[in-house]
């Protein structure tokens, strides 16, 4: 399965990622990840190890990935390369051993197209204050939000379905639901800037 999660910067993307992570964790699956997440047993990982993991274990078992700003490493203007036709083979195989799959970019066109027609899922994140008894959207520039709203502050999330009539195939909406940020922003780095390469590999 394959959940793709866009949004502009500061949106929640991040955090939404790591609330179905942490989901994950729950099922006793392995954590996978190129970003910092703070659960036992979960694993950082780079590009190359990625790219290894494809050639030599075509089958993995009881584990869930999880990639903050995959374009950087799936690009869609690099579409030839040997490391985006062996990591989007990797990919596109992992509904053969149920192996759950989710990503961050902030379009979806910033990924390599193959992936792109494999979605399974797709959420939109955007960042809401609960105020008032209503949701009230946050201005997307505004990285810093007042410390006295953290405990209001929400991720908005519409969620995309794909449905398969004949050979025809389209994501559908489902009506949005919320999540609370505060309890999540204690599960990974809030911080860290993902690189091309990661330092930690496995």
């Amino acid at each position: 399965m394959i959940h793709g999660i866009i949004g502009l910067m500061n949106s929640g993307k991040t955090l939404y990622m790591t609330y179905l992570l942490f989901e994950q964790w729950l099922h006793k699956k392995q954590l996978i990840t190129n970003y910092d997440i703070f659960l036992k047993g979960s694993k950082k990982i780079n590009q190359d190890f990625l790219i290894e993991l494809g050639i030599r274990q075509p089958v993995i078992d009881n584990i869930a990935l999880g990639f903050d700003e995959l374009w950087i490493w799936l690009d869609a203007r690099a579409h030839a390369k040997k490391e985006n036709l062996v990591a989007t083979y990797f990919f596109n195989q992992s509904s053969k051993d149920d192996t759950p799959i989710f990503f961050t970019a902030q379009y979806l066109d910033q990924i390599d197209k193959r992936l792109r027609k494999n979605l399974q899922k797709l959420s939109q994140c955007s960042r809401v204050i609960y105020l008032k008894n209503k949701m009230i959207p946050i201005d997307e520039n505004r990285r810093i939000l007042d410390p006295k709203l953290q405990d209001r502050l929400y991720i908005k999330i519409i969620e995309y379905r794909r449905i398969n009539v004949g050979t025809y195939t389209n994501l559908v909406p489902r009506k949005p639901f919320y999540i609370k940020a505060l309890p999540y922003f204690k599960l990974y780095n809030t911080k860290e800037k993902i690189k091309q390469v990661a330092v930690i590999k496995i």
